[in-house]
């Protein structure tokens, strides 16, 4: 199958290209620099340099492919969130560029769009589980980008067309925002956000490479992708172990916690997500977890 991904030389569209190329696809990354040809081509797909704002670019570099995959992000690391703009780019690849990127797809006769999405986007649920059927809470103008992106990978499923929107869970690995974590863990510093008890559900981020490969198997709709759930507590100490570090990891004061805002305030919810549905339907399982030995350098 000829499959294009968008955001090929981030950490998760990385791992999308290699899963893909490892499943016996033709893959193609797309990338806005000459600098990211090289990443593509080592992980075993053809490069195009493409502009993801631009609709017609985008067609160029869909045509002839059957599948788009966006895995497109540009993620603030650690308390730098809350700095004036620093969200900006972000946005603007949900807002903008997912909607030049679906609107490409139809227009080059691309049958399957599979989005990338997040599990932050539901509510705070305690201790209670969080399916596909429940509510999202996204009235807040930071959750704009993101709707406006869940949009248009729905309006695109229409005369034959089929949308996969998964809501991955917290990615952990090789990517800058742990790789800060387990620094900020050894170093004593708080990192974490919430409460010991809430629950969060973790992703890493070569379950989440498999997990598109499995979503060429799924039906048009949305799916959450995730591990087991586990309590934040027992993540502090995970990050320890791989850490090195003697105690686990530290939380913010909850006086630092009031004053985060929208941005950083998702990360204050208890999130217990089931991935059932995507599991019965693909047969994807996740593989790596907090507690196996090594994840950091997987």
């Amino acid at each position: 199958m000829r499959i294009a991904v968008t955001g090929a030389t981030g950490v998760l569209g990385q791992e999308a290209l290699e899963a893909l190329v490892a499943a016996g696809h033709e893959v193609t990354g797309v990338t806005r620099r000459d600098s990211g040809v090289p990443i593509i081509e080592g992980r075993g797909g053809s490069a195009v340099v493409a502009d993801v704002f631009d609709a017609d670019d985008l067609a160029r570099a869909f045509r002839g492919h059957e599948v788009v995959i966006n895995a497109l992000a540009h993620l603030p690391v650690g308390m730098a969130g809350l700095r004036p703009l620093a969200w900006r780019e972000d946005d603007r690849l949900h807002q903008e560029a997912s909607v030049a990127i679906a609107t490409a797809a139809t227009r080059s006769g691309v049958r399957k769009l599979i989005q990338e999405s997040t599990v932050y986007l539901y509510p705070d649920n305690g201790s209670d589980w969080i399916s596909e059927d429940t509510p999202l809470a996204v009235r807040n103008q930071a959750f704009r980008p993101r709707v406006r992106e869940m949009r248009a990978a729905v309006d695109f499923a229409t005369s034959g067309r089929s949308a996969v929107i998964l809501r991955l869970g917290q990615l952990f690995g090789r990517d800058p925002q742990t790789t800060h974590a387990l620094k900020a863990t050894r170093d004593g510093d708080p990192i974490l956000l919430g409460r010991p008890e809430h629950y969060i559900t973790l992703l890493h981020h070569s379950d989440a490479g498999r997990a598109f490969v499995a979503a060429l198997r799924a039906g048009s709709g949305f799916y959450n992708v995730g591990g087991e759930p586990i309590t934040r507590g027992r993540w502090a100490k995970d990050l320890a172990m791989e850490a090195g570090a003697e105690a686990p990891a530290k939380f913010y004061p909850e006086i630092t916690q009031a004053i985060v805002g929208t941005r950083l305030e998702v990360q204050r919810r208890s999130l217990r997500v089931s991935s059932v549905r995507f599991m019965s339907e693909t047969g994807w399982w996740p593989t790596v977890g907090p507690s196996t030995k090594g994840w950091s350098r997987r």
